[in-house]
Order: structure tokens, then sequence, then C-alpha cells
């Protein structure tokens, strides 16, 4: 997309400027001055939100007929893939935009029993706190100085996408029978898998791949056998190994930190503390007093 700025000798547009992509999906947020971005063909489903300002839009309804709106704060557009839209706005704003590969959306679609042959609905000065909130619990997360890893950038972008697909397609969810825990065999593997592979970043869909359910039914079942998200059974068992590890006088502490997951003695150091109440180094002395 191309965008013309009002004031060219103004130097920098961009007063803030942030993109986090993940498979499927990618995430941006800017605060910039007044200016328009001129028509383009959207490549992915694409998610507007004004969080400051006023967005001046233009797009297309499913009949040709051309829209016209003015975004407020709060405010959030949805422009299906292949959609022609174009905006503008006169002063500074601040917007996050969250697009959404089509291909990603439809195996998440197939994954959850979704309908097939679906299209997202094009919305207009829609308020969708949830969305808002998701998109900015994983931009603050990836710059997070203890950041909380895959998996639950996954969870929240399996969240977000179901939330999508439920809410502004026209996609029928199939009936299914209610689902319980996992099964015992299938538990077992995915509690082996995790702790044999604790020092990795495991993402939710390596995770659910073991179990061989979709991530959503994976994650919900996992919950109603253990009582716990996978992401907090993942944490839980990464700081048990780690106060297995601090009894060995000699182990750096660095050492521990890398063997359980953590990326740094610093998030290691943080987390533990978070679910003990001492530091690594406390417990240790605490426990080879």
């Amino acid at each position: 997309m191309q965008i013309e700025w009002r004031d060219e000798q103004a130097g920098t547009p961009f007063l803030f400027r942030q993109m986090v992509e993940w498979a499927g999906i990618k995430i941006h947020r800017a605060r910039v001055l007044a200016g328009r971005m001129l028509e383009h063909t959207a490549d992915r489903h694409e998610i507007n939100i004004t969080l400051g300002g006023n967005l001046f839009r233009e797009g297309f309804s499913d009949s040709g007929r051309r829209l016209l709106a003015s975004s407020d704060s709060g405010n959030m557009c949805i422009t299906p893939a292949g959609k022609a839209v174009s905006a503008s706005w006169d002063d500074t704003i601040d917007n996050m935009g969250i697009l959404i590969d089509a291909d990603f959306a439809a195996r998440t679609a197939a994954e959850n029993h979704f309908s097939a042959g679906y299209h997202f609905v094009e919305s207009i000065q829609k308020q969708d706190p949830l969305v808002q909130h998701m998109g900015l619990a994983l931009l603050e997360d990836a710059v997070a100085e203890s950041p909380a890893g895959r998996i639950y950038a996954d969870s929240i972008i399996q969240t977000l996408t179901l939330h999508l697909l439920k809410n502004y397609t026209t996609a029928n969810t199939v009936a299914e029978p209610a689902h319980g825990g996992l099964s015992g065999y299938r538990l077992r593997r995915v509690r082996e898998f995790i702790e044999a592979n604790l020092e990795d970043d495991l993402s939710l869909a390596e995770i659910a791949a073991i179990a061989d359910l979709s991530q959503y039914h994976f994650a919900r079942a996992f919950r109603k056998s253990m009582g716990l998200t996978p992401q907090n059974y993942l944490m839980q068992q990464r700081i048990e190994s780690a106060k297995k590890l601090l009894t060995e006088p000699d182990l750096p502490l660095v050492e521990v930190s890398l063997r359980t997951g953590f990326k740094n003695q610093s998030h290691f150091t943080t987390l533990f503390r978070k679910f003990t109440n001492f530091t690594p180094k406390a417990w240790r002395e605490l426990k080879l007093a």
C-alpha cells in the first residue's frame, strides 16, 4: 500500500511504529501525522482499529456500492482479502492493524469444524474491545522484558482468529458431540513430550500435534484434564525442573535457566520469583543450608 503524507517537510511522519509477525498473522501499530492511504486491494483480511484520532475510510460493499465512514477512537473496520480500500486522516492518528492470511484463516476454520465456503463480512464503525485487547496484548508481549513465549502468543492468536470467524464471517460451526478431557494415552504422551522438551520455546501447534487435535480443541481438553492451560502447565513444569537443578550447587544459574527453557537469567529470575516468592539464588541457599 502507498501512503501520501500531508506535510512532506515535517521529517519522519511516524511518531511511533511497531510491527510483529507470526505464521499467518501480522500486527502493526503506528502513530502518524496527517496523510492518506491510496486505494489498494487487500491481500489479507485486514482488521484496523483506531486507537486515537479520526480516520475516514472508503471501501465497497459486496454489491459494489461505495462505502464511506468515519472511524473514531475504538472503532474497528474489517476489509476482506481481495477488497479495495482507501483511507485518510486530517490529524495525528494512532492505529492498529491486524492482517490475517486467508489460507491461515481457512485452515483454522477447517480444523475447528466451520462450514466451508465462508467469507469475511466487511464491517465499518464497529467496536470490539476483545479484538483490541488481544491485539495489544500480542504487541506488548513482543517487546516485554520477560515475554511469555510462543505458546502464549499461539493461544491468543487462536482465540482471536476463532472470535473473528464466529462473529465476522458467514461461516457456521458444525455441531459436534461434547468433548471431555484428553484420554489417558494422549495426556501421557503430551506430558512426556513437554518434559522432554522443556528447554525449547514450544508452540501450541507442536504440543497439540502430539495429541492429534486442533490447537483449540487440544487447549480446551487439556485444561479439562489438568485444571491448567497448556501455557501454565508448561511454566509449572519448567519451575519444578529448575528447582531440581538448583539443588546442584556447582551448576551456574544461567545454565539452569537455559536448560529449563527461559530466554535469559533475568527472565528466569522474574518468573521463578513469581511462582515461588524467592529468587533462584535465595531458593538455592535455603535448600542447601
